[in-house]
This record gives C-alpha cells, structure tokens and sequence, in this order.
C-alpha cells in the first residue's frame, strides 16, 4: 500500500465525516463543533438559520470529498486514471476554498 492510497482512504473517511455531522447537525438542531468552535456557537444568534445555511454545503462538500477519495483509490488500486492525482488535488483545494467561503459568509451571517 502506498502513501497516495493511505491519504485517499483518509480523504474518503473525513468526507464521511463531514457527512455525518451535517446530517446530525439537521437532525438535532445544534451546530456541529467539526464546522465552527465552541465559542462561536455560544456567540451564535440563529442557530436554525446558520444550520439551514451551511448543512447542505456541508454535506456536499463532503460527498464531493468521498468522490475524489474513492476515484483516488481506483486510480492507485485498480486502473490507472493518468495524472489523476494532480486533478485530485486540485479539486479538494477547490473543493475545500468553496466550504470556507461558504463558512464565512455564514459567520458573517449568523455571528
């Protein structure tokens, strides 16, 4: 196993992660520490606002980022996809640029 392999298959598990906490973040109606601190929710003034803003996007994010993980691991394990690995990177930067945008906009928003 290789170190590219080794960082897709964490790509892929933070991807799941962010998933799951824009999901619980829905669900139970408080603000997720994996997207803003502690003490940014207490400042928080619309918790279901901030959460309404930012759940989707970061359940997108976070489907975009298991996509580029899971396409990385077919490249190192399976079939070779060319240069790949540069397109991954290029696309989790972007990927990744686009969320803290969003994020900013939704503290500017909500706190």
């Amino acid at each position: 196993m290789d170190v590219m392999t080794i960082f897709d298959a964490v790509i892929t598990i933070f991807g799941v992660y962010m998933i799951g906490a824009a999901l619980k973040m829905k669900k139970t109606g408080e603000i997720s520490s994996a997207v803003i601190t502690a003490e940014e929710i207490r400042k928080c003034k619309d918790k279901k606002g901030f959460i309404a803003f930012i759940y989707w996007k970061e359940a997108l994010f976070g489907a975009l980022i298991v996509l580029v993980g899971i396409l990385g691991i077919i490249n190192d394990q399976v079939v070779s996809l060319g240069a790949f690995n540069i397109v991954e990177m290029l696309v989790f930067l972007a990927a990744f640029l686009w969320f803290q945008s969003q994020l900013r906009r939704a503290r500017e928003r909500f706190l």
